[in-house]
């Protein structure tokens, strides 16, 4: 027997019954995940009925013009917008006709939650702490978060470090709310000694900030850094991903990414991404987070820093396997959507996509135009270029000088905004990289007008180290210097040789006898040769010029 939801029933504007089915453009998610009727609205019927968290996933239209769907007049996806993969597509248009996707479907874990959310659906939303028969659960005992937060650092030196943080790095990656950040400080020490999952974030802030200030002493932030980790490593293994927690693993790659090897900084940032990708991009994203971290931000701030480490490091990165949110809207002071137009133009390195010369060509001159605000985005303008000129060199058998001629300049752009920085003393990553791979660029390109800006990214390099003495750019700048060393040392040997073809040639001995493997007509070689001794009066020179002598000998075909 049906029941009244299968045949639904709408009253005309004079009272009668019409018993034909109104169709709607779009459904709530919810309905479409449980296959039931929606009315389109916001909180539909069907949500408030059953007490569902009503929300609507961002419907793209097909067009019918010849240009793919975002990509402006020109060819390139707009600034802040990134293209979606084809097999992205696949599972996006299959999770629209089943309800599931392909991920899903292979889930054990996640069938036994869409049979949970099926028979009781009103707890379809609520986030589960376990996941039935993982494992036998041999070590389940919960680890208790440190709360030593407050005993490391008094309240006065977070507001110091937090505002070091929110005037350099949160510039670049804005997914922390700072007012929400000020009263849960705020909140921290109105309870000293009672442990708090967000101690994470808390220690991470003020790690960077102080690592940004300037600090003499190393002893506070290694103490900060050091709790950061514990925390993280108790509430990744015990707990639900969450927001706070992708958030907190996206602060330590950003500390590392400036003090440590390539591998930490990388893996780091890959565990960020697998905790928002285990998150599930719910719609939420699509509009802008109240609380401490802004979702939207984060998800692009950990997708930067995982692809451009993944790409300087030569490792893969991480993709997530959702819809990609909406881009980001401007605030004032916050240059993270800027930071997304640089992304927008290093897309072109992704190794599994297919690129041309021209790709990475418009890709340099399309750097040209972007004027960063700030002095940290010049550096990565800067790194940008030398590594799209580096890509290109493999796949273009000769550069036009005026692509060369851009590289040198953001090259030096680079250079200039790391002496501004220096000063400062912020040790953004790439003040040391910049004037290094820029000195590399200029040995490889090796014309005069590249060799002439040398001595000015050396002598930065030079000043970085006096700036920040660690052995790190210690050992760098000797590298340099050896790289120098060696092009000196190839460049004197080949003025040599040049040289060595101009010195005069020695005259031959007049004494001297030369040994031919000439017949003297009496079937002996001629052992005292001279021109004089050789006698042409009655030699056939025409028959000597009208002989056919053939390069290759090849055998008479027979009949």
């Amino acid at each position: 027997m049906n029941s009244p939801e299968d045949h639904p029933t709408h009253a005309s504007a004079d009272g009668d019954i019409n018993n034909r089915r109104q169709r709607i453009k779009h459904a709530c998610e919810p309905c479409k995940k449980r296959k039931r009727r929606c009315n389109g609205e916001q909180p539909c019927s069907t949500c408030i009925k059953y007490e569902y968290k009503c929300y609507f996933e961002a419907v793209q239209r097909k067009r019918r013009s010849r240009q793919p769907d975002g990509l402006q007049s020109d060819g390139s996806p707009p600034a802040g917008s990134i293209t979606v993969d084809s097999n992205q597509e696949v599972e996006r248009e299959v999770t629209s006709t089943t309800g599931t996707t392909p991920r899903e479907a292979n889930s054990g874990a996640a069938f036994a939650q869409l049979l949970r959310n099926r028979l009781e659906p009103r707890q379809a939303d609520t986030p589960h702490a376990r996941t039935p028969s993982w494992n036998i659960g041999m070590s389940e005992e919960q680890q208790e978060l440190p709360s030593e937060l407050t005993r490391i650092i008094s309240k006065e030196q977070m507001e110091r470090l937090s505002e070091s943080y929110f005037t350099t790095i949160h510039q670049l990656y804005g997914f922390l709310n700072r007012g929400v950040f000020d009263a849960k400080v705020e909140e921290r020490w109105n309870m000293i000694y009672v442990p708090d999952p967000y101690d994470s974030i808390l220690c991470g802030v003020a790690a960077l900030g102080s690592q940004y200030l300037g600090e003499p002493s190393k002893a506070l932030e290694i103490a900060l850094v050091d709790c950061a980790k514990r925390i993280l490593e108790i509430t990744s293994a015990s707990n639900t991903p969450s927001y706070e927690n992708a958030a907190s693993w996206t602060l330590r790659t950003i500390y590392l990414r400036s003090t440590t090897q390539p591998y930490a900084a990388w893996i780091t940032s890959c565990t960020a991404m697998l905790t928002i990708d285990g998150l599930g991009l719910s719609g939420d994203l699509d509009n802008e987070s109240e609380g401490i971290v802004n979702k939207r931000r984060l998800f692009w701030s950990a997708t930067v820093l995982n692809t451009w480490v993944s790409n300087e490091y030569g490792r893969s990165k991480v993709e997530v396997s959702k819809p990609l949110p909406a881009h980001l809207t401007s605030r004032p002071g916050d240059y993270t959507e800027h930071l997304l137009y640089l992304y927008r133009i290093s897309q072109r390195l992704d190794p599994k996509k297919p690129s041309t010369a021209s790709d990475f060509e418009s890709g340099i001159a399309e750097l040209v135009t972007f004027q960063p605000p700030v002095d940290a985005l010049f550096l990565s303008q800067s790194n940008l270029a030398l590594a799209l000129y580096r890509r290109l060199r493999f796949v273009a058998s000769t550069i036009s000088d005026e692509t060369i001629g851009r590289v040198i300049t953001l090259g030096n752009a680079g250079l200039d905004a790391v002496i501004r920085l220096i000063t400062k003393r912020q040790p953004w990553w790439h003040v040391a990289n910049v004037p290094f791979q820029f000195i590399c660029t200029l040995l490889v390109i090796d014309t005069e007008e590249a060799l002439e800006h040398l001595r000015r990214a050396v002598d930065t390099l030079q000043a970085v180290a006096e700036c920040f003495p660690t052995r790190s750019l210690t050992d760098t700048v000797y590298s340099v210097r050896k790289l120098i060393q060696l092009a000196c040392k190839q460049k004197r040997g080949q003025l040599s040789l040049l040289e060595h073809s101009l010195a005069p040639r020695q005259p031959m001995a007049t004494t001297q006898q030369m040994q031919l493997g000439l017949d003297n007509g009496q079937g002996g070689p001629v052992t005292n040769w001279s021109p004089e001794s050789m006698d042409f009066t009655d030699f056939d020179w025409e028959k000597f010029f009208s002989t056919d002598v053939s390069v290759l000998e090849y055998p008479i075909p027979t009949a």
